[in-house]
This record gives C-alpha cells, structure tokens and sequence, in this order.
C-alpha cells in the first residue's frame, strides 16, 4: 500500500509540474537585435518613424525593446507563430509572427483593435 501510495505521489509530481510549465520554442532565429524598418497599421503607414522601434531577444529568454525614449525588459517565448513577451510588471502580449529569417522579422499585432505590421531587420 505504501509502495502504491508512493508511486502515486510521484506521478501526481511529475504530471503538475509539466502542466505548469508554458509552451516554448525558444525559436533561435529571434536571437539577437532588430531594428525596424517599416510599420503600417491596416496596410498603411503610420508615419511613425520605424527605426526607432528596436529589439533585442536573447538566449536565456530575456528581451529588452525600445521606441524613442520608452524602454521596457522582460521575457519572451515563441510557440509555433506566436511571439509572446512579457515585460516586467505587466501583462502577457502576444503577436504574430508573419516572416522570420535571418535578416528579416515581420509580425503582427491588433493595438485598440487595428491591426498593425512592424517589420524588423537583424542587425547581429
């Protein structure tokens, strides 16, 4: 009995933990600092200057993104074609990734219910 019971706990362990843990891929190719080059909201531009838009996400999970004078640090994951990052003290975002190579990074995302496009180049 105190051998099933056991066994029991070590499974119950084992099935919490891995249901606790978020979904990561981790994706290598997001690695590294972006700049953008153009960002469009319902496929016209904003008239934002994009180049001020950066991003740098590394290894260990860590980002951090800028625009203009506004930075902000946090964590980041990928699942399939989704980006999420979360920067610290806030919510969970999430967008979509559109094309991701080594050069370029496109995703897109709904801000206020308009669906915007930023579209990144790698710079290392």
């Amino acid at each position: 009995m105190k051998k099933q019971t056991c066994i029991w706990t070590i499974a119950l362990l084992v099935l919490a933990n891995t249901a606790c843990k978020r979904e990561n891929d981790n994706n290598p190719a997001l690695h590294g600092k972006w700049q953008g080059v153009e960002w469009l909201a319902s496929g016209k531009s904003l008239g934002q200057d994009a180049a001020q838009v950066m991003f740098e996400f590394q290894a260990d999970g860590n980002y951090s993104a800028g625009f203009g004078d506004q930075q902000e640090r946090g964590t980041w994951r990928t699942v399939k074609e989704k980006l999420y990052t979360q920067a610290t003290g806030k919510q969970e975002i999430v967008v979509r990734i559109l094309q991701l190579n080594d050069n370029t990074l496109k995703f897109e995302m709904n801000r206020g219910g308009r669906q915007e496009t930023i579209e990144l180049k790698k710079l290392q």
